[in-house]
């Protein structure tokens, strides 16, 4: 979203032509967040989330950049002047392009590195933040990276690669913890996680249901593992986290197709009844509002808060973005008042349109559009009814209930 990111994987990645889409400057919010934040304060919003960009406060490795700290400075005070709480995240998928020629999160010595860029960030920053997310869905980040290969490094199929860098992500977070409450005791800590909702394509076929059940363990349980922490089994405080960020999107449907690995953990489905109890966004992803039910449910085993830190969709159907939203909202206003779990926010993903990493810009998921010209902020009809919410903290009358807890 900032734009004119040069000196990271992906800037590097862009420049070697090895992507379909170039962020260039993107939205231009490096330079706009004022005007940005006002649209957000003028909307009701309470809360904003940021991510600061590792590869610009630290450039060359052991060289701390101070203008750009000092942007970040500026632009967490200037959500302090509207009211806005800063949602601050220390990595967000991009890595400084002198980590990853050093072998990034490979290496066993990424965990000190990355801690040592956290602490420079809570000497300059700590006492200006409460809310901090350490890494943003660190399992997407390792299945683009390392399974699927469409991201940087762009490896494909690596699982021991992979599982490599989970765990040192994993490591990272409980350095990450422990350094930022060192600095500010009290601060609240946790990291994004992307949360589909994992379902057997067919329910009836045993191979779909074990395929469905392996995917789900290394989407929604590995990373905990790696941490010391257990979803299932005794309820035990997590350590390590004061809350989880929740990221979801949609329900994923897994089939078995095949022999051999391949059958093990089964595919995305997306032949034609994928759409049957839903439909699609413009990037396939299936509109499941009562899988966010199902989510914090399953994550409210942890025992610490949840924060829903991403929802929302890349569509160009307005009616079907508010319908989204409207219908996401009435799942977790179920799931607090019914089922009593604590959910500390929510935000909306995203506050405008950005680049959207693989899908570059053709995914549109912002509550305002952006000129890809002009750069103008176009408000779309959902931001008027994300407002009402806001600003009444409850929801419009003649929202219906959404489906109950799938099975």
């Amino acid at each position: 979203m900032e734009g004119g990111n040069r000196w990271n994987d992906w800037g590097a990645a862009e420049q070697a032509g090895r992507l379909a889409h170039a962020s260039g400057e993107a939205c231009q919010h490096y330079e706009r967040y004022e005007q940005d934040f006002d649209l957000a304060q003028s909307w009701g919003h309470k809360a904003h989330r940021l991510s600061l960009e590792w590869s610009r406060i630290e450039p060359v490795e052991g060289t701390w950049n101070p203008e750009a700290i000092a942007h970040y400075r500026d632009v967490i005070r200037a959500l302090r002047q509207r009211d806005l709480e800063p949602v601050v995240t220390l990595h967000h998928f991009t890595n400084p392009a002198w980590f990853i020629r050093q072998g990034g999160w490979l290496r066993r010595d990424s965990v000190a590195r990355f801690a040592r860029y956290v602490d420079y960030v809570m000497q300059q920053l700590g006492p200006e933040v409460t809310y901090w997310l350490t890494i943003n869905e660190p399992t997407v980040y390792v299945m683009q990276g390392y399974v699927n290969g469409e991201w940087p490094p762009f490896v494909r199929g690596a699982w021991s690669k992979a599982i490599r860098v989970c765990y040192h992500m994993a490591r990272a977070h409980v350095m990450a913890y422990r350094l930022i409450h060192q600095h500010h005791a009290g601060a609240r800590v946790g990291f994004a996680h992307s949360a589909p909702w994992v379902m057997p394509c067919r329910a009836d076929k045993r191979w779909d249901r074990m395929a469905a059940i392996l995917r789900d363990c290394i989407l929604n349980r590995a990373f905990f593992g790696f941490m010391g922490n257990r979803i299932h089994g005794r309820r035990t405080p997590a350590a390590h986290l004061d809350f989880l960020g929740i990221n979801y999107y949609m329900r994923t449907l897994i089939r078995s197709k095949g022999w051999g690995l391949g059958r093990i953990l089964g595919r995305a489905c997306h032949e034609s009844h994928h759409t049957d109890q839903g439909v699609l966004s413009d990037i396939d992803w299936e509109v499941y509002p009562a899988g966010l039910r199902a989510i914090l449910n399953k994550f409210a085993h942890l025992g610490v808060p949840l924060f829903i830190t991403e929802n929302g969709i890349a569509t160009t159907d307005e009616s079907l973005r508010c319908e989204f939203l409207k219908r996401h909202l009435t799942a977790l206003a179920e799931t607090i008042e019914h089922d009593r779990i604590a959910v500390i926010g929510y935000l909306y993903w995203s506050l405008l349109d950005n680049f959207e990493w693989s899908e570059g810009f053709r995914a549109r998921f912002g509550l305002a559009s952006v000129d890809d010209i002009t750069q103008q902020r176009i408000p779309r009809p959902c931001a008027d009814l994300f407002a009402q919410v806001c600003r009444s903290n409850s929801l419009p009358s003649h929202v219906q209930s959404v489906d109950p807890i799938p099975d």
